[in-house]
């Protein structure tokens, strides 16, 4: 399918106007006209209705809509992989949950850099589901889930576990919580069991957040609280813009290392995840230095 048809698709999806499309791809409104009718006619479906201020997808126009959204990704991907092929160096492509992003990757850029200057790096940041297919289809080399299985094909391995506290921006015990003020995080898999065994009274949280950056944040403005990676909130808490809440149970996240049974470059992945495995053991060294 013409990746040309897919692109002024999409672009009059958003636009719904075809003289904007024209201009916005400098191109003449026939030619978009023509590309829109080639794609119906290949799909044998009518993707846009016209209205007095301009087109609107049809029913089978928003069913299309996903699917061109991602052929167009995938073709990018695929030119990006092209370029980078093309040069003298090796590409490592590592991707990682999105809660654990700012963790990981400023410091393992810059092991790679001092310590490997010769790869070319890729890095993506996704949730677990997402980061597993990119895997599987080869787009990635490896990746950091929280999915304790993976597709056939692909290698999970233990990487760590996340101790996860419950913390507050007002200094209280977990005696005095109420679940009503409760923010629930949404910390993938592994985290949901323990939490449902160990506080089952703050199942019913009127507070549900699937992302901890936004619980964070909520967290600095509110008396509410919530839990997040010890690693995560350290800075907070030594400076006591957090505090731990007392006699608050502690809680595990796992995380794993996905890869290819069969990679295209098994030394690639083997630096990469020794740069990784090199930076959590000094992340280790440095809490333990805080513990009391």
């Amino acid at each position: 399918m013409n990746i040309d048809a897919i692109n002024t698709f999409l672009l009059l999806s958003e636009t719904g106007n075809f003289s904007r499309v024209a201009e916005r791809s400098n191109l003449t409104q026939s030619t978009v006209s023509s590309r829109i009718k080639v794609l119906e006619d290949t799909l044998n479906v009518k993707l846009f209705e016209r209205t007095s201020s301009g087109v609107l997808l049809t029913d089978a126009g928003k069913k299309f809509y996903k699917y061109a959204a991602s052929m167009r990704q995938t073709w990018q991907q695929g030119r990006q992989e092209m370029a980078r092929s093309s040069s003298p160096k090796q590409t490592i492509g590592v991707g990682l949950h999105m809660t654990m992003w700012r963790r990981f990757m400023p410091d393992w850029l810059v092991w790679m850099q001092e310590h490997h200057p010769h790869f070319a790096l890729q890095v993506e940041a996704d949730y677990s589901e997402r980061l597993v297919d990119y895997v599987s289809q080869g787009v990635l080399d490896l990746a950091i889930t929280h999915m304790p299985s993976g597709l056939p094909g692909l290698v999970v391995e233990p990487f760590m576990e996340d101790e996860l506290i419950m913390v507050s921006r007002i200094a209280r015990d977990f005696g005095s919580c109420d679940p009503a003020d409760y923010i629930f995080v949404d910390w993938s898999y592994g985290y949901r069991e323990e939490h449902q065994e160990k506080l089952p009274e703050f199942a019913t949280s009127t507070i549900n957040v699937g992302y901890g950056e936004i619980a964070l944040e909520y967290l600095y403005a509110s008396e509410c609280y919530s839990y997040m990676p010890r690693a995560y909130v350290s800075d907070d808490l030594a400076e006591n813009r957090l505090h731990i809440v007392k006699d608050a149970p502690v809680l595990n996240r796992p995380s794993y290392l996905v890869h290819s049974k069969h990679p295209r470059n098994p030394h690639a992945i083997n630096v990469a995840v020794a740069g990784l495995r090199a930076l959590n053991a000094g992340l280790k060294q440095g809490h333990n230095a805080q513990d009391p």
